[in-house]
């Protein structure tokens, strides 16, 4: 009653439990969603991971390939340059005489990345030569320096010298946006001091070849202060990969006249070193900072960008904000709707599909978005609300332990230990709860695993529930693998064929005993069980293999036979000998009777033998040695040889050269070859062969006799090794066996791991032959 009361009070309390879990689930969620989302928002709003996403933003860029334009050709001032002219820098001459060997090709500009803001010192006639040299071509663009003013941040332009600059076509700044990473990403494309603007280097050269740019407006003077250096028009350069990959020719080749006229051709040439040793070289998105890229070839990725309508841009910050905060959202719905491996994958799925999606808006919009704390949220939001579902479910689990120790109908549980910080205690509960489960099954896996009969476990339908390791070998040979997977009375069809295979009554234990489909004695014993409400729940069915029982019925029974009779018969005519010698007590007993005792005798001492052998061949533990076969055949064969001689019968010997060891009892195996062998001769007709061999077959050694007697029908080979078989030999004269010779032989081979063969026809002969492991000496 106490128990009953009890089992109510826990069904009223765990429902309303679960409505204060599920609550307090909802509220739980609802808190992290909100801080999630703002720190997303947040983090996102304020590109506070940029190190983070200027990273990603790099391997989606490196994975958007851009056409390379035809029109720009790069003049290099490369190492194989600095070894044929000299040192840097150079005489201002060269480069006057590589503008006079470019520009009668027709370029559509010359971009001369080369600073020019102070004369030549000591050879002032060749800024001369070069400002002729760039008038005559009227399309040279020259960059311009800055100057930072004691590091004060603020930039004093340094132009060209006067002659150099009124000569130029255009002249532009060369300067990049470092992030904060070093790489260079971003420039401006125009800069200026208020008062004056120039563009960049690569679209003053664009310009100078009339290649139309859209026309940006500057800012109006009054806004900004004139010693303030103003930058605008911030844009990405889309880098079409690794250096080098636009047309490049060496400076000193194009003054050799080794390059054609026709390479620069209506083409932008820029001018600009290469070479490491001058300095002028940045890291980008595209080589790290493992192979940094020359300037001038960074303009021309820029020129690049502008011919092909190339463009790309980051992401404004509402942008970022909303893309993040959408698949963050979409992992915690997950997390609260799917189960903790699906929700685990869901989350997985949403970060590749994160970036997935970035890497599409980049390729076909040309914005960069910032997905780093996306990722972010979606890699935070599973491990917190597992570790928060974790904890729940820690508490209940305690709170359910701490009422099964006040139960006291099951066996009793260790105290609880009082002692350690609180996540020590509750492990120590969780330890003591979960032994005392694992002790419980362990203790009925155990007494099912370990009962010697085949046993399955039924629902009351007749499902197979479980199945120990027994009942597995049991019906493995009936040709089910798993009877889990089957009903009872499927399995009850091969144990009991043709019988009934339902269960009348499900209250009553019920045994009976039939033959399988294997042929093995069955003995089957169902009994119900039991709830603790008396409803029946299913049954337990035990096979028990009676099969050596009922064949040791079958073997006493056979002994008893022969007992009863073969030995007793000649007995009775020895003692029936003796009696009429008894009734003539003053005759001498006549030499024919004696020799009938004798052979009465012999004939019993053979029968006696013959069931000695064969029981110490089944029973007692074999002397092993390494002997050779072939000198055991010899040995038979001398014992059997007076038989022979008697019926004029030979032997034919083949062994191998080597000695054909095999291990082996000596005696055991002698007699079984003799067995053989006398069988040979007492089948075989008279003036008749019979050959014996021993080779090496399939590395094992192989013995094998043939006869020339008449040969067995398939009845007879089907019985041949069974007890107490017997075929008439050829010789009526000779004794017959009592059907345990070949008994004999086969016991004999199968216990040393062989097995032995019967070839035979009628009227072709017998072969007998049996095969041994080999053996080193």
């Amino acid at each position: 009653m106490n128990n009953r009361l009890l089992d109510w009070v826990s069904l009223q309390r765990e429902s309303g439990l679960d409505a204060r879990r599920l609550r307090k689930r909802w509220i739980e969620w609802g808190l992290l969603a909100l801080v999630l989302l703002s720190v997303v928002a947040t983090l996102s709003w304020r590109n506070s991971l940029e190190r983070v996403n200027l990273v990603i933003e790099d391997q989606t860029t490196r994975l958007m390939e851009r056409s390379v334009s035809n029109d720009i050709v790069l003049v290099t001032i490369d190492d194989k340059s600095l070894a044929a002219i000299g040192r840097w820098p150079w005489r201002r001459g060269f480069h006057a005489a590589l503008l006079d060997k470019i520009s009668p090709a027709k370029p559509r500009a010359i971009g001369l990345d080369l600073i020019f803001t102070e004369q030549d010192p000591v050879y002032a006639a060749d800024d001369v030569l070069l400002a002729r040299a760039i008038q005559r071509s009227g399309k040279v663009v020259l960059p311009l320096a800055l100057q930072d003013s004691y590091g004060t941040g603020h930039y004093k332009p340094i132009l060209p010298v006067p002659a150099l600059a009124k000569a130029a076509a255009a002249i532009g700044h060369i300067h990049l946006k470092l992030d904060t990473d070093g790489i260079v990403r971003t420039t401006y494309l125009r800069e200026g001091d208020g008062t004056r603007w120039w563009d960049h280097f690569g679209v003053a050269v664009l310009r100078a070849g009339g290649f139309a740019l859209p026309s940006e407006p500057a800012p109006s003077p009054s806004d900004i202060q004139p010693k303030d250096w103003t930058r605008e028009h911030l844009v990405q350069i889309p880098f079409v990969g690794a250096p080098g990959q636009f047309q490049q020719v060496s400076y000193v080749d194009v003054l050799k006249g080794q390059v054609p006229a026709a390479t620069f051709t209506n083409k932008f040439v820029l001018v600009g070193s290469t070479s490491a040793g001058m300095g002028d070289a940045y890291a980008t998105p595209q080589s790290g900072n493992s192979e940094l890229m020359a300037g001038v070839e960074i303009s021309a990725n820029l020129m690049n960008a502008l011919l092909e309508g190339q463009k790309i841009e980051r992401a404004s910050a509402w942008q970022n904000a909303i893309f993040c905060t959408l698949p963050v959202a979409l992992g915690l719905l997950a997390i609260l709707w799917l189960s903790p491996t699906a929700s685990l994958l869901g989350n997985a799925l949403l970060v590749l599909l994160t970036l997935a999606a970035s890497w599409l808006m980049a390729l076909y919009t040309g914005i960069l978005l910032a997905p780093a704390a996306a990722l972010l949220g979606l890699l935070s939001a599973y491990p917190l609300w597992v570790w928060r579902r974790l904890n729940a479910a820690m508490w209940y689990l305690l709170e359910e332990f701490q009422r099964m120790e006040i139960r006291h109908d099951l066996p009793q549980m260790r105290p609880t230990q009082s002692r350690g910080d609180p996540l020590e205690r509750h492990i120590g509960a969780l330890q003591n709860a979960s032994e005392q489960l694992r002790n419980l099954h362990r203790f009925v896996s155990d007494i099912l695993s370990n009962l010697p009969d085949a046993t399955v476990i039924t629902d009351p339908t007749g499902r197979v529930l479980m199945a120990n390791q027994a009942a597995q070998q049991y019906f493995r040979p009936l040709g089910i693998e798993q009877p889990t997977k089957h009903q009872l009375a499927d399995l009850l069809r091969k144990v009991n064929p043709g019988g009934s295979t339902q269960i009348q009554d499900a209250a009553q234990t019920w045994t009976g005993e039939s033959k399988d489909d294997a042929g093995r004695d069955v003995l089957i014993k169902c009994a119900p069980c039991f709830n603790t409400d008396g409803v029946a729940t299913g049954w337990i069915t035990s096979l028990v293999d009676i099969s050596p029982i009922r064949h040791a019925e079958r073997q006493r029974d056979e002994a008893l036979r022969f007992i009863s009779h073969d030995m007793r018969s000649p007995q009775s005519s020895i003692l029936a000998l003796l009696e009429l010698h008894r009734m003539q007590a003053d005759a001498a007993m006549p030499a024919e009777t004696l020799q009938r005792i004798e052979r009465h005798a012999q004939k019993t001492l053979y029968l006696a033998e013959e069931f000695v052998q064969l029981a110490r061949a089944q029973s007692s533990a074999y002397r092993l040695e390494v002997i050779d076969l072939g000198e055991l055949l010899h040995e038979a064969v001398d014992e059997v040889w007076p038989q022979a001689v008697q019926r004029h019968i030979s032997f034919k010997l083949q062994t191998p050269e080597v000695p054909a060891w095999c291990e082996a009892d000596r005696g055991l195996l002698t007699r079984a070859i003799g067995n053989l062998l006398s069988n040979a001769v007492k089948y075989s007709p008279e003036h008749t062969e019979v050959q014996c061999r021993v080779q090496d077959h399939q590395g094992r050694w192989q013995l094998s006799i043939a006869d020339a007697g008449p040969g067995l029908s398939l009845e007879q080979q089907q019985v041949l090794f069974q007890h107490f078989v017997r075929l008439q030999p050829n010789d009526r004269s000779a004794p017959r066996g009592i059907g345990l010779g070949l008994v004999f032989v086969r016991t004999v081979v199968e216990r040393h791991g062989g097995s032995i063969q019967l070839n035979s026809m009628l009227g072709h002969g017998t072969t007998l032959r049996f095969s041994l492991a080999q053996a080193l000496e």
